[in-house]
């Protein structure tokens, strides 16, 4: 789950997560116009089926229309020349059916075109059936030679004494031109026998399962029976048939799914842009096990030992990236979540550090406050598990004087702080709005002086600049913490000036995580019977 939550975040996969999403768009229009287009095709097939099927309907209604005139119309002596003049009345009626016969015992006895046989034709078992007195005993597709109609087929259709050829009625002209088609005379046992059309048909249509879209064998297939059972037809239209009769249509459908895919893909990203923004999951693991804390030492240059730390925030992000404030604090401060957000690391930070500060022993912890929450009653709230009298720490709070903090409600607030304990000081000196006028206005504890004077380089006019901030530092009364320090040099430069209380920076170590810190001060920490207090 985190591989997939790291690729849909990554700003470099950000082109191929919308192609992602247009194939996906494009192929689920694309599936569903396919089955749309399939569905009408299969409609506009059955439609087809069920209007030929039609022709077999009259067929065989003309064939029980006729045995019911011959029952009611033939009333001369079978066989008679009267007979035989009642049999061409009714053979020239508008049915197709032309010749008729006299049927007994099995044998053709006569017929319209024939008169009395020589020889009464015996037709043998028959294929179908009656299965009540009034249903019709079939001869299917039989050779017609012996009735004088010689390279002919056709079947026998007897009811009673009566019967006649029923000749092979093709498929009706009208159908559409893209389909195949078979039609099947069946018993009520099961058994067929083909008729007409394109022999196969019908058992290749029994023997396929529908799979997707309906298709048989990447084919459009549909069965259909008349309402007696007895006439069924198969059609079958292939794919490559229907690419050939809709090419265009199909094009055309294929560019406008494009179009839509694009559109929809495009929503779609971003709706998932907006899910997965930083600020949404930020605002969705606020509370939850994102928030984390990063430990820097603070070393004082008096004793050269770490006398404690500075708490810094850290945010973990859903795949596991450990992300920096200066991106997620904005988020914070946008909602409204500053003091929230504070309490979660303060309660974090409490939490972790408690267990490596021995009984008896105090360690410095230094918090970082939004300007805006500076309301001591708040803090004082907030900071509760590091102050009171059974508490192992020594808290300060570092403020970034901006343009909306007001000296004379701020120092009020700073007063009360401090009686409470809590030591405060003014973070990133120097820059941005810090200037004597705020030093000389707030009773704070120390200055820290902004990372940008100790890693200037040698020589550079910041690098000059920051003897003489320490020297105003010092002089307005104020301790002297200096963070930037990356080189060793810069840490000897700072101790031999006498001046600075506290150093912290990547040369004396890096943020840490809770182990990596314990390490640290068991290594750098207080040395064993001493008790350090807060000087920075």
């Amino acid at each position: 789950m985190n591989s997939v939550v790291s690729f849909l975040i990554a700003a470099k996969h950000q082109s191929k997560v919308q192609f992602g999403l247009w194939l996906i768009c494009f192929l689920a229009l694309l599936a569903a116009s396919s089955w749309f287009m399939l569905r009408e095709l299969n409609a506009s097939m059955n439609s087809d089926v069920a209007r030929a099927l039609e022709t077999y309907t009259k067929v065989r209604s003309a064939v029980v229309q006729t045995l019911d005139i011959m029952d009611h119309q033939l009333t001369a002596p079978p066989c008679s020349a009267d007979y035989a003049t009642q049999q061409r009345r009714v053979a020239f009626l508008p049915d197709g059916m032309n010749e008729l016969f006299f049927f007994e015992h099995g044998k053709i006895i006569c017929t319209a075109n024939n008169g009395l046989l020589p020889k009464p034709i015996d037709l043998g078992a028959p294929d179908i059936l009656p299965s009540d007195p009034f249903t019709v005993t079939l001869w299917i597709n039989r050779n017609l030679d012996v009735l004088g109609l010689t390279g002919l087929r056709g079947s026998f259709a007897v009811r009673g004494n009566h019967g006649m050829v029923v000749p092979a009625t093709p498929i009706p002209t009208g159908i559409s031109k893209w389909l195949e088609f078979e039609v099947v005379l069946r018993a009520p046992d099961g058994r067929w026998w083909h008729t007409s059309g394109e022999p196969g048909l019908y058992a290749q249509a029994l023997a396929e399962s529908p799979g997707l879209f309906g298709l048989r064998d990447g084919a459009l297939t549909a069965i259909q029976c008349d309402p007696a059972g007895l006439h069924c037809l198969a059609a079958r239209a292939t794919l490559g048939q229907l690419l050939v009769v809709g090419g265009a249509v199909l094009g055309l459908s294929l560019l406008v799914c494009a179009i839509l895919a694009a559109w929809l893909s495009s929503k779609i990203y971003a709706q998932l842009a907006r899910h997965w923004s930083f600020e949404s999951r930020f605002l969705r693991r606020f509370q939850s096990q994102g928030v984390t804390c990063a430990y820097q030492p603070l070393l004082s240059l008096k004793t050269d030992r770490v006398i404690g730390c500075e708490v810094l925030a850290r945010w973990r992000d859903v795949e596991g990236t450990l992300i920096y404030p200066d991106r997620f604090l904005p988020v914070v401060e946008k909602h409204g979540l500053t003091q929230t957000f504070t309490r979660l690391i303060v309660e974090c930070a409490h939490a972790e550090l408690l267990p490596l500060v021995p009984l008896g022993k105090r360690m410095q912890v230094n918090f970082n406050i939004f300007p805006q929450d500076l309301d001591a009653a708040t803090l004082l709230d907030i900071f509760a598990p590091f102050l009171g009298s059974a508490s192992r720490f020594d808290l300060a709070v570092e403020i970034v004087e901006t343009g909306a903090l007001e000296l004379d409600t701020a120092q009020g607030e700073i007063h009360r702080l401090r009686d409470a304990g809590v030591h405060i000081y003014i973070d990133d000196f120097g820059a941005g709005y810090s200037s004597m006028h705020t030093l000389a206005g707030l009773s704070v504890d120390g200055v820290k002086l902004d990372r940008s004077f100790a890693m200037a380089p040698d020589g550079s006019v910041m690098a000059r600049m920051l003897d003489h901030a320490i020297d105003m530092v010092q002089d307005s009364g104020r301790k002297v913490v200096v963070e930037g320090v990356e080189t060793a040099a810069r840490l000897a430069a700072l101790k031999a000036c006498g001046k600075v209380h506290v150093a912290q920076g990547y040369h004396i170590s890096r943020p840490l995580d809770r182990d990596g810190f314990a390490r640290f001060i068991a290594e750098r920490g207080p040395r064993p019977g001493s008790r350090p207090r807060l000087v920075a």
